[in-house]
């Protein structure tokens, strides 16, 4: 049997994690609402799982940093599984979306982080452009294919039937987690360095990032669940979004390649902050469908040149200290982006949903105009 290596390991593993974290972040925030009928309650989540992120990504990275990116991968299991079993087995309440926010959460944490040290320390800046797109489109499929499952299990079978079959794709890809090589190279990280001048450089792109993720995820398939349709509907507009992710990701590594880095996110980013706009006058399926097809294609053709410059930067400075302000400074703006949304739903849910959008459109203007590439 031939061995993939790590990198194609990491690819196998982050098509089943896609697959299952794809379900689980569209669908928890709508499970938590279609019991509730209250906003303050998918918000609540929102918050929790922000703040989180927040404050546990220095103490992650340590723990990564003392038993290497293997350690931390399979560690996220520890945390996501319990989350699921929770918001299966138990009745919802505040206390419930609580402690789901925070154990899944940390388990992300483990994850993206993780995930990020392992492809920056697996792969050469030569050709790195071409693995980011193979990183970035063969793993989509799992983020395709995903929602629609669980979008028609939840219609079909019901929310718990759809949380166990993203239960069982979390532990299948601990198959692939295991077979990455251990790694590790202990030093010193101080939060010091982490919040060092070279990384405050950046830290408008990952709040403008944090902003978007859940401005284009989380509020718009929730926004399409209460406005538009129902569950399948929710899980095919975050399918086209994938579509758009993976048609792109190609496309960009190649272009990524051939232009400057600033004006194809310049670019993107101009085109993202426009659907991000039109999402306010969305009103049927098929506008929500073409929408996220075409914010799909936008953001993968920044993310591209953006997700490889940051392997660049981490890999020239200290991976460590590099993404864990990238993880702090995303949850910052998914904080930003919460708080926002609970303090307009309290008078208006449909204003809250806009609010949001807004924000996201003018966040890809604080990205493009901080960010410098030559």
């Amino acid at each position: 049997m031939t061995e993939i290596g790590d990198f194609g390991n990491l690819v196998v593993y982050e098509f089943l994690k896609n697959f299952a974290l794809s379900i689980l972040g569209i669908f928890i925030p709508i499970l938590i609402y279609s019991e509730t009928q209250n906003l303050f309650y998918p918000g609540f989540y929102l918050l929790v799982k922000a703040l989180t992120g927040l404050i546990v990504s220095y103490p992650v990275m340590k723990v990564i940093n003392s038993y290497g990116f293997r350690s931390g991968l399979t560690s996220s299991y520890i945390f996501l599984v319990p989350a699921i079993l929770l918001i299966y087995l138990i009745e919802i309440n505040l206390v419930l979306v609580g402690i789901v926010g925070l154990l899944y959460s940390v388990g992300i944490t483990f994850h993206t982080e993780s995930k990020d040290l392992e492809f920056a320390e697996g792969t050469e800046k030569e050709g790195r452009e071409i693995q980011t797109a193979h990183l970035n489109a063969l793993p989509n499929i799992g983020r395709l294919v995903g929602p629609l499952v669980g979008g028609l299990l939840a219609s079909f079978a019901g929310f718990g039937t759809m949380l166990l079959g993203a239960l069982a794709a979390v532990l299948l890809s601990i198959i692939p987690a295991r077979k990455i090589s251990f790694k590790t190279r202990k030093r010193n990280l101080g939060l010091k360095e982490v919040l060092s001048l070279e990384n405050l450089h950046y830290s408008p792109v990952f709040i403008s990032r944090g902003v978007q993720a859940y401005a284009s995820v989380a509020i718009f398939t929730l926004f399409t669940y209460i406005f538009i349709a129902g569950s399948i509907s929710s899980g095919v507009v975050r399918t086209m979004d994938t579509l758009g992710f993976m048609v792109m990701a190609y496309f960009s590594g190649y272009i990524s390649s051939k232009y400057p880095r600033f004006k194809i996110i310049a670019a993107g980013a101009l085109i993202a902050g426009i659907t991000y706009l039109l999402r306010i006058g969305v009103s049927t399926p098929l506008e929500a469908f073409i929408i996220s097809l075409i914010g799909g294609l936008a953001f993968k053709l920044y993310d591209i040149p953006l997700f490889t410059d940051f392997a660049d930067r981490a890999e020239a400075s200290e991976e460590r200290s590099f993404y864990t302000a990238k993880k702090m400074f995303n949850s910052l703006g998914k904080v930003i982006t919460a708080l926002l949304f609970i303090g307009i739903a309290f008078t208006d849910e449909r204003q809250a949903f806009n609010a949001v959008f807004v924000l996201a459109a003018l966040s890809t203007v604080l990205m493009t105009v901080t960010q410098r590439y030559r």
